[in-house]
Parts: structure tokens; C-alpha cells; sequence
């Protein structure tokens, strides 16, 4: 049987060729608008579910990233204080010495000096007790109460407790030592077994202040004549400089003696122990100088690993100028193809009217 080919037919068929390249058309222009290769998941579910798992993973390092620059400014100011204070007493050490001297030039100088040495133990609990952001940065994972001040009897406080006997403080030691604010840098962040986290997958951004600037008290300190001996000096340099403050406060105005051969010895004991806890503070500093090298070297990894997930998603997802704009120069061309044809098809036969 052969089927009768009507005009009415051939316009169904027509219109329907049309449409299909009007659509096509559609679609590469969207694309080359778009510069994606497709707008939903159904287009394209194997590709979209890579894409999706890769911009995933950018996500992830584009907040570590965050999370790193954040820690590396929260360091960077620590170690702005931690260099304040180490010079300040560095510069200033000279001058204590040479006005503990019994013969020092200077040495009607040490009454004045007394308030100076006070008001640089105030200014190292100022200094210790910076804050960025909301939270103060010595604190420890405590970082919304200040961290030091002074006690009813003009001792130093680090969070309430005296630091001169957190030494003996077993509890508080432990609290301290176990006490940690984990930021997720990159590094995994795994736990174990026992559902802790390990410590190597996680960055630790806890600071606490009395690691860098002492505590407890040191039993015994011989003093450069190789026989007299001090007991229980302070390792705290607020402490320390309080009370060396306190002793030259205590000298002869105008010849600056020392009130009694006890100051004498104690100042000189002083002074050792503040030499000792400067190496330590600069130790301390180092070590915060080799975590912020470290913060910017994980900076730049994350970045390159950013930048190596969008190189990734751009090839999955986008498309490539030259063959989008080709599709759509076919496309165009098909269509318009496809509309002069109609042209020819438009008129009626007679033939349309049989039944």
C-alpha cells in the first residue's frame, strides 16, 4: 500500500523538524551565553556528579584557606607582641645591670628606675593580654576572659590562678596541657579508634601566655660570686620585673644604696633569672615564628590545590569557545535552512481536500 503523502502531512512533518532545530539552536545558544556544558543534572549525570564532587572539594580548600589566613593574622599579631616585649627588656637588661652595680656611675638612678621596671611589668600584662578579634590571643582555648591580671596582693594571675604556684597546681597543669582549639587546615582531620582527634591532622591555634612569659618559681639561684644562693624567685617576667621595681623603689634616692645586702643579693638573682626567661621568651618566639612560616607554606599548598580544582572544573563544566560558537553557526544556519524550506511547503493542493 502506498501511503499518500498530503501537504497537511508534510506540514506536521515539517513543524516538527522545525521545532527540533529551533530547539537545537536554543541549546547552543544557551551555551555559548552560559559557557557551561549543561545547566542541569539530567543533561549530563556523569559529568555533573564529578563536577559536583570537585567543586565539593574546592569548597572545602577555599575554607581552609579562610580558616588558615585567619590563624596566620591571629599568629602574625602574637608575634608582633612576643618581639615588642623581647626587645623592649632585651634594650632595657644593660641598664639593669649596670645600675645593680655596687660602683655603677648611674647608680642614683635606681630609685627612678624602681617605677620604670613597674611600669614595664604593667605593660607586658597589657601587652600579653591583646586580643583579635573578640578573643584575647594568650588565653589559651579560653580566649573570651583575659588571661592575666593582677591578684589582691599585687601577684600576677594568669586566669585566676597565681602563676607563681601553677607549678605545683597539678590540676590546673593538666588543664592547661590538655586544653586545645583545632582548626581544620588541610591536613585531614582524623580521629582514632577511640573517636579522639589525632593531634598531626589538625592545626592547634591555643596560645598560652604563661608558656612564653614563665611561671612557678625557680627553688635556688647562685649568684656570681659562686657561694651566696637565693631561694624561690619568680620565672614569671611580669613577676620578676614587679619586684625588681620594688627593690630599686626601695634604694637611696641620691646615692641609689639598696635598702639592705638582701635586695642587693636578690636583684642580682633577679637579673639572672630575667637574662634565663629572656632566652626562653625568645626561644618561644622562634618557635611562633617557625608556625607562622609553616601557616604561609600551607597557605600557598591550599591555594595551588584551589586553583588545581578549578582548572578541574572548568574543563568538566565549561565550553570551548571555538566549538560553541561553531554549534551555533550550524545551528543558525540549520534553522534558517529549515524556514525557507516552509516556504515551498505553505500552499494547498487540491489533493488535501479529498476524503
Amino acid at each position: 500500500m502506498v501511503r499518500r503523502i498530503t501537504t497537511n502531512g508534510m506540514m506536521r512533518s515539517y513543524r516538527t523538524n522545525l521545532m527540533r532545530s529551533y530547539n537545537t539552536l536554543a541549546r547552543v545558544i544557551e551555551k555559548v551565553t552560559t559557557q557551561r556544558q549543561f545547566n542541569s543534572y539530567a543533561e549530563s549525570p556523569a559529568i555533573a556528579s564529578q563536577a559536583f564532587q570537585l567543586r565539593r572539594n574546592r569548597w572545602n580548600a577555599e575554607s581552609q584557606i579562610a580558616n588558615n589566613k585567619q590563624v596566620t593574622h591571629k599568629f602574625q599579631q602574637a608575634w608582633n607582641c612576643l618581639q615588642t616585649t623581647h626587645q623592649d627588656l632585651g634594650h632595657k637588661l644593660g641598664t639593669y645591670s649596670a645600675l645593680r652595680a655596687d660602683n655603677g656611675a648611674t647608680a642614683g638612678g635606681r630609685f627612678a628606675l624602681g617605677e620604670v621596671l613597674k611600669g614595664t611589668a604593667e605593660s607586658i600584662m597589657q601587652t600579653m593580654n591583646a586580643k583579635f578579634g573578640e578573643n584575647y590571643i594568650f588565653s589559651g582555648a579560653d580566649g573570651e576572659n583575659v588571661p592575666f591580671s593582677w591578684g589582691p596582693n599585687g601577684e600576677v594571675l594568669f586566669r585566676g590562678k597565681a602563676v607563681d604556684d601553677i607549678a605545683n597546681d597539678a590540676d590546673f597543669q593538666k588543664m592547661l596541657n590538655d586544653e586545645h582549639t583545632f582548626v581544620d587546615l588541610g591536613m585531614g582531620m582524623q580521629e582514632d579508634n577511640a573517636g579522639q582527634l589525632i593531634d598531626a591532622s589538625a592545626f592547634d591555634t591555643a596560645l598560652q601566655g604563661i608558656q612564653y612569659i614563665g611561671y612557678g618559681m625557680t627553688n635556688e639561684i647562685t649568684l656570681s660570686d659562686g657561694v651566696t644562693k637565693v631561694q624561690n624567685v619568680p620565672n614569671n617576667l611580669a613577676s620578676i620585673l614587679k619586684e625588681m621595681g620594688e627593690i630599686y623603689s626601695n634604694c637611696d634616692a641620691d646615692s641609689g644604696n639598696f635598702a639592705s645586702v638582701d635586695d642587693q643579693h636578690r636583684a642580682e638573682a633577679l637579673e639572672i633569672q630575667l637574662r634565663d626567661k629572656l632566652n626562653d621568651l625568645h626561644s618561644g618566639f622562634v618557635e611562633l615564628d617557625t608556625r607562622g612560616t609553616y601557616l604561609k607554606t600551607n597557605e600557598d599548598r591550599l591555594t595551588d590545590l584551589d586553583d588545581s580544582l578549578n582548572t578541574q572544573i572548568t574543563t568538566l563544566e565549561d565550553v570551548d569557545p571555538a566549538d560553541a560558537i561553531t554549534a551555533l553557526m550550524w545551528g543558525q544556519y540549520s534553522y534558517n535552512a529549515a524556514l525557507r524550506i516552509g516556504t515551498s511547503i505553505l500552499s494547498q493542493s487540491l489533493i488535501d481536500y479529498m476524503r
